[in-house]
Formats: structure tokens, C-alpha cells, sequence
């Protein structure tokens, strides 16, 4: 142990130090003979206990003392306070109260000495033992303070990311259209998620979660392929990845697309199966829809393809007859037989428009009519269509219905849809057509078009009706269900593809037993365009003086074009390919008024020869003809604003539509 006595006497301090060396040996003594020095070596060598003299000069013990205690380094250690005499009580009380631990007076008592020094020793020692499992425990306890503010934190940031994780999960689980669902094999809990519940028409709390929710929508004829489903899955054959119809609040059922994965424990049992269930209704009404249009272009392409020669044959078969007819004595029966030839040949005609119009390829001519008096202008048609056992009735809105539609297409649906209903009243009926005004908004469920004002056509019959597969497959090309030799199964496409090309919408409506309803919806026209109004038809045709080079590769059509314009007193001059025309005209440009060609003819087409006929005669005035369809045409670079007519034509129509030209 070190002991530091500090004593302005020397003889004092030699004489302490004999005495520890006698009664105290294991101690060691440092000395100091100002207040000063001993403050200073008591920072130094951290003794276990001071000595201290009160009487020094300069600084006297007390306020060594005070100033030993008042350091933080030093005030740990015992200090005796020591006097050359017995010390008054008032002495004492003031070294206590500047922090003295002990007093000895002189002459010390050795025994007292010892002892003194001893007891203050011990009692530091324990005091620093304290100090330092104090500051152990201080040292303990700061440190596991700051694993708890570390692991705080961490805990904190691991809330707020599972708050931000559970809220964007949240967030995706109110945001997807699919219903979500979980199912623990184990003790046989189920979930479905509000939005599952939704898809089939319920609220959150109006269904319970239990697995018999799910069977008990289930349609009775997808149990065996759930369960085949489900089975596959768990066995780990297959994904679970399945369509079901369920039935919706409203008795409906609706088709679902159901994705599920299982969990299975460390056994291979399955434990948990969970997933999302997605309503593909919709989905399969659009694959539907695209199967259908896909057979109405393999239908279209068939048309396509043979559209041209069959205009061409025709348009020869319709003007012979025509000419005959116009050349016969009005009431005698040969004319009656070319009318009959003339009339079949419109038919066809029709049919070819009616296979080209159903796929779309058909050029339309649309005008601004007022819907009714387009029902009107085929009322007395329709009569004949649908025989005299069967009662037409209108019902036509008073008001305006404008729209711009091609009314030969138009009338070509009524009468279709009359044939269909004759054929499915076969003991008579009534049929009834009415119009109307519709404003869409989303509401009517049979309406899928998008908002806005429609006129509407309503062709309803009291016949015998049909089931929903038929229905469903009304409109597919070739469908049909009359007997062999009764149907070509193209009537209902045909009226399909046309209120397409319209831009407009058809829905069907029927039951076995009940009749059947079209309801047929084309935009309104609210542009400022004024209505057509038929012009009035000439009698005859108006001759001509003029030259015509007409450009035909027919030869059976050419010869026919040249005989109608050479009776109304044209000259003409023929050509058979498009690089004829071009040398024709370029020999006789000054004498020819119009050029009358074909579009599609071999060396040169017709828009390639006219474009080198501009070159030489930019003025230059043509008509061109074609049996093509319209894409195709359009495909050859058939510019907007020329002038076409299509083929089959009669010869008083072209004859007008010559005229009208030269005129211009």
C-alpha cells in the first residue's frame, strides 16, 4: 500500500516513516513538506491514504483538504488530519466538514497510528471495490442500454416496413380485379378477400369463408373437373390453372380463370393451398367474337376470290337482258322473260354483295337517310318475303332518325331477318318492326357498345324461338338449323357483317317457345350534313355524240359496253389491256371525251394508265369499273374522289353515270 504524508516538519516525516517501517512494512511511504507538492504527488501516485499536517504555512491542511476532496481524481482518497496538540472540537467539525475522514493528534500512538491507517485503508479499498462494480454495472448497463436503443431501432424499422409492406400489399390486394382466396387444409379455415366475393355479386359480409362457399356456386358440371383440377395439383402433376363457372348473386353463371399453388409439410402432405380467382367471362365473349370474325374472313376470302369473274358474268348476263327488255314490245311475253332474267340477275347480284358485305369487303355507299322511311321504302317488299299467313307490323318513331347508312345494305338485313323469321313460324305469325332512340349510358346489359345517342331497329318475331346455343351461334358463317337444301347458313352472317361495316351493333334475344327479338343499333348522325333525298328517275337515258375509249379485258363485257353505247349514239373505241389505252389515247386524245375502264387488267392496270394518260391530258375525264372488292382495289392505289362504278351494272346505269360524267 502507499501512504502520503505531508508535514512542513522533516523530523516528523523521518519519524513517521520509522514507525510504518517498524508496525507497518508492507506499506510505502511518500512524503511532501508543502500543500502544494502533496496535492500535486497525490494526483500522481494515487496513494491509499494521506497524512496531513493542519498547521503548514502557506496553505494549511483544512484547505488541502477541501481542495483533495473537491478533485475528482483524488477525492476518493482517506485523508487523517493530524495536529501537533489535542485539537478542540470546532477544529474537528471544520476538517470534517471540508472532508477529513480522521484525526490523530501528537505525539501519535503508534497502536493508533496503525490502526487509523489501516481501518482508512480498508475502507477505501472496499469503496473502490464498490466504485467499481458500480462503474461496472454503469458500464453494463449503458451498454445494454445501447443494444436496446440498437435493437429498438432495427424493431422500428422492421415495423415501419411491415406497415409499408402490409399497406402496399393492401393497396395491390383493393387494386387488382382478381378475388383472392386461402384455404388451410389442416384445420379447414377459408378466406376469399371482399373482391372475390364481389366478382360474384356479394358483399364482404354476406358470404361466410368456409370451402362449401366456393362448391356451393360451383356449376354442377365443372365438379368432376375442379376436383380432377385439384387433385392433379396436389399430387404435383400439374399447375393449379383452371376454368369453372360460378354462379353469380343475380342466378347467372359466370366463367372464372382459378390459380392456386399448394404448400405441403415435410411429409408431403398438403397443407395449404392459396391463389387468386380471375372473371374471364368477358375474355371468352371477345375469343368468341374473333372466331367469329376469323370464319367470316375465311368466308370473305372465298367471296373475294371469286367476286370479279362473276361481276363480269353478271353484268353480260343483266345487260343482254336489259337490252332485250328495252328493245320487246312492252306487253308481250318475251318481255316478261327477259324481266325474269334481269330480275334473277339481281338476286345474284345481291347475294355476291350480300357474301362481301358480311365479311367487309364490300364497298358501301353511305348517305344520310332518316331510318324510317328506309323500313318504309321495304315495307311492301318484306310483304312478299314473309307470305300472307304471316302479319307485318310497324311501329315507327314519329321523329327523324338520321343516319348514315348504304340503305341497299340495310334493306338487304330486313329482308334476311324477315326470311329467318317466316321460316320460324311456320304456322303464320305476326313479325313486327320497330324503331326507336337510344341513349346509351352503360345501363342496358344486352348494349355493348360504347356510351352515346343510337337510332335503333327492333325485328321481333312470335315463332318458335331458340335455346342459347343456338343463339350464341346465330351469326357463324354456314351455321344453320333447317333442313338440307333450305339454308345456306349465310343469311344471319351476312346481316352480321353489315351492321358491323356500319359501325353498328346487333343483339339477339329468344327462347324456345317464346319468339325471337333483334334489337339492331346504328350511331345517330348528328353532323349538319342534310339528309338524301332521292333524285328523280328519267324515263330513258339521254343519247350521245361523244367519243368513249373503253378498256375492258372481258371481251364479253367489252362487247356489251360497246353495243349499249353504240345504240345511245357514242362512238367507241376499244381497247383490251391497260397499254391499249394509253397508246389508243395517245392516237386519238384530241376526239375522246371519257375514258371507261377497268381497274384490273393485264400490262397495265387502270390507275397505272390513266396516271400516264394525265401526264399527256391532265384535264382528262375517266370512269372506272371493277368487279374487285374494295380492298383489293384500294390495295392497286385507288385514290379518293374518283369516279367508280362497280360491277354488276345495268346499262341504263352506266348510260347515266356516262352522261353525268361527260357533264361535269
Amino acid at each position: 500500500m502507499k501512504i502520503l504524508a505531508i508535514d512542513d516538519n522533516h523530523d516528523n516525516l523521518l519519524t513517521l516513516k520509522a514507525l510504518l517501517d517498524i508496525f507497518m512494512p508492507e506499506a510505502r511511504l511518500i512524503t511532501s513538506q508543502s500543500a502544494q507538492d502533496g496535492m500535486r504527488r497525490a494526483l500522481l501516485e494515487a496513494p491509499d491514504a494521506i497524512l496531513l499536517d493542519i498547521q503548514m504555512p502557506g496553505m494549511d491542511g483544512y484547505e488541502a483538504t477541501r481542495r483533495l476532496k473537491g478533485n475528482s481524481s483524488t477525492q476518493h482518497i482517506p485523508i487523517i488530519l493530524v495536529t501537533a496538540h489535542r485539537t478542540d472540537p470546532s477544529g474537528k467539525v471544520r476538517g470534517l466538514e471540508c472532508g477529513a475522514d480522521a484525526f490523530l493528534s501528537k505525539p501519535i500512538d503508534e497502536a493508533e497510528l496503525v490502526a487509523q491507517i489501516r481501518a482508512m485503508v480498508r475502507i477505501k479499498r472496499s469503496e473502490d471495490a464498490l466504485r467499481q462494480e458500480r462503474d461496472n454495472l454503469e458500464a453494463l448497463v449503458q451498454k445494454r442500454t445501447s443494444e436496446l436503443l440498437l435493437m429498438n431501432q432495427v424493431l422500428t424499422e422492421n415495423l415501419a416496413r411491415l406497415a409499408e409492406n402490409e399497406e402496399r400489399y393492401s393497396r395491390a390486394v383493393r387494386g387488382t380485379t382478381d378475388g383472392l382466396w386461402d384455404w388451410n387444409m389442416v384445420t379447414s379455415e377459408c378466406y376469399f378477400s371482399p373482391r372475390w366475393k364481389e366478382l360474384l355479386g356479394f358483399a364482404d359480409d354476406e358470404l361466410e369463408n368456409q370451402v362449401d362457399t366456393f362448391y356451393s356456386r360451383l356449376h354442377a358440371d365443372d365438379v368432376a373437373l375442379a376436383q380432377e383440377a385439384l387433385e392433379a395439383h396436389l399430387a404435383g402433376k400439374a399447375p393449379l390453372d383452371v376454368e369453372l363457372r360460378l354462379k353469380h348473386r343475380e342466378g347467372q353463371y359466370l366463367r372464372f380463370r382459378i390459380r392456386g399453388q399448394a404448400e405441403w409439410d415435410s411429409l408431403g402432405a398438403p397443407v395449404r393451398l392459396s391463389g387468386a380467382l380471375s372473371d374471364v367471362t368477358e375474355r371468352q365473349l371477345m375469343e368468341e367474337q374473333l372466331r367469329q370474325s376469323q370464319k367470316m374472313e375465311a368466308v370473305g376470302q372465298l367471296a373475294g376470290g371469286v367476286a370479279h369473274d362473276f361481276n363480269n358474268i353478271l353484268t353480260v348476263i343483266a345487260g343482254y337482258a336489259n337490252m332485250l327488255r328495252m328493245d320487246l314490245p312492252p306487253h308481250g311475253n318475251e318481255v316478261r322473260l327477259a324481266e325474269q332474267i334481269a330480275l334473277a340477275t339481281e338476286k345474284a347480284a345481291e347475294l355476291t354483295k350480300g357474301l362481301l358485305a358480311f365479311s367487309r369487303k364490300q364497298p358501301m355507299a353511305p348517305q344520310k337517310l332518316d331510318l324510317g322511311e328506309v323500313v318504309q321504302r321495304v315495307e311492301n317488299f318484306l310483304v312478299r318475303v314473309i307470305g300472307e299467313d304471316i302479319q307485318l307490323k310497324t311501329r315507327l318513331l314519329p321523329d327523324s332518325l338520321p343516319v348514315w347508312i348504304d340503305p341497299g345494305q340495310i334493306e338487304q338485313v330486313l329482308i334476311n331477318l324477315a326470311a329467318n323469321a317466316r321460316d320460324a313460324m311456320g304456322n303464320g305469325g305476326t313479325f313486327t318492326i320497330a324503331t326507336g332512340l337510344l341513349e346509351a349510358d352503360g345501363s342496358l346489359p344486352s348494349f355493348c357498345g360504347p356510351n352515346g345517342r343510337y337510332a335503333v331497329i327492333i325485328v321481333s318475331d312470335n315463332g318458335k324461338g331458340m335455346d342459347a346455343e343456338t343463339s350464341k351461334r346465330i351469326f357463324e358463317p354456314f351455321y344453320t338449323t333447317k333442313e338440307v337444301g333450305k339454308g345456306t347458313g349465310l343469311g344471319m352472317a351476312i346481316v352480321y357483317g353489315i351492321v358491323q361495316q356500319h359501325k353498328g351493333y346487333i343483339a339477339v334475344n329468344s327462347k324456345p317457345g317464346e319468339g325471337t327479338s333483334f334489337s339492331i343499333y346504328f350511331p345517330l348522325a348528328e353532323d349538319e350534313v342534310e339528309m338524301y333525298r332521292e333524285p328523280a328517275a328519267d324515263l330513258e337515258p339521254e343519247q350521245g355524240t361523244e367519243t368513249i375509249l373503253v378498256a375492258e379485258d372481258d371481251p364479253s363485257v367489252r362487247n356489251l359496253v360497246d353495243m349499249v353505247l353504240t345504240k345511245y349514239g357514242y362512238r367507241v373505241i376499244l381497247a383490251e389491256n391497260g397499254q391499249e389505252v394509253v397508246d389508243r389515247f395517245t392516237a386519238h386524245s384530241s376526239d375522246i371525251g371519257l375514258i371507261l375502264m377497268d381497274i384490273i387488267m393485264p400490262r397495265k392496270n387502270g390507275i397505272e394508265a390513266f396516271a400516264e394518260i394525265k401526264k399527256l391530258q391532265p384535264e382528262a375525264k375517266v370512269l372506272f369499273t371493277s368487279g374487285y372488292t374494295s380492298d383489293f382495289i384500294e390495295s392497286r392505289g385507288m385514290e379518293e374522289g374518283v369516279e367508280l362504278i362497280m360491277k354488276p351494272v345495268q346499262p341504263v346505269q352506266l348510260l347515266r353515270k356516262v352522261r353525268e360524267v361527260l357533264e361535269r
